[in-house]
């Protein structure tokens, strides 16, 4: 029987379980707006996907969300207000390009038996919105560059000191 003591495992931070969701949320995104890389197929079925991450997001992010929200009409930051706006472009974008998406189904929908004529007019609204939610996104991800690189640099390039190795950190 060993004498050591184990340590409990240090919880991981919000900030590291943010930035690993959000690059998976990313890595995602790129997958689901390639769909010329992936095929029709993998492009539809990672869309349904993409949700899990997209909703954890959210979460991650709701206490921002009801703060601003509460506060837009009052004195606040204008980069915050800009951000704030942006991001309601984004989620507005986003539900409409995976509405459309769903409603244009080439390979998801009919491999569940739901069959749909594809109507010219969604495939135009589904282009439109994901094209400019590709810019949107372009610049939500500039707006936060610098949390990005600070935290990736912080929990993915760092190299582990001995102590946090064994903290599990």
């Amino acid at each position: 029987m060993s004498t050591e003591t184990t340590k409990p495992k240090k919880k991981m931070s919000s900030t590291k379980a943010r930035l690993w969701l959000d690059l998976v949320f990313f890595v995602v995104m790129v997958l689901v707006l390639a769909p010329q890389g992936t095929g029709i197929p993998i492009h539809e079925w990672i869309s349904f996907l993409v949700l899990i991450p997209f909703f954890l997001h959210l979460i991650f992010d709701w206490k921002w969300i009801v703060n601003v929200t509460k506060r837009i009409f009052s004195r606040i930051p204008g980069e915050t207000r800009f951000n704030y706006v942006l991001d309601w472009l984004l989620f507005f974008l986003f539900i409409v390009a995976m509405f459309s998406g769903v409603v244009i189904s080439e390979a998801a929908l009919p491999a569940m038996g739901i069959h749909m004529t594809i109507d010219p007019f969604w495939v135009q609204i589904h282009d439109m919105s994901s094209n400019l939610m590709i810019v949107v996104l372009g610049i939500h991800l500039a707006m936060h560059w610098k949390w990005i690189v600070t935290n990736f640099k912080k929990y993915v390039l760092r190299r582990p000191t001995r102590a946090a190795a064994q903290s599990g950190d």
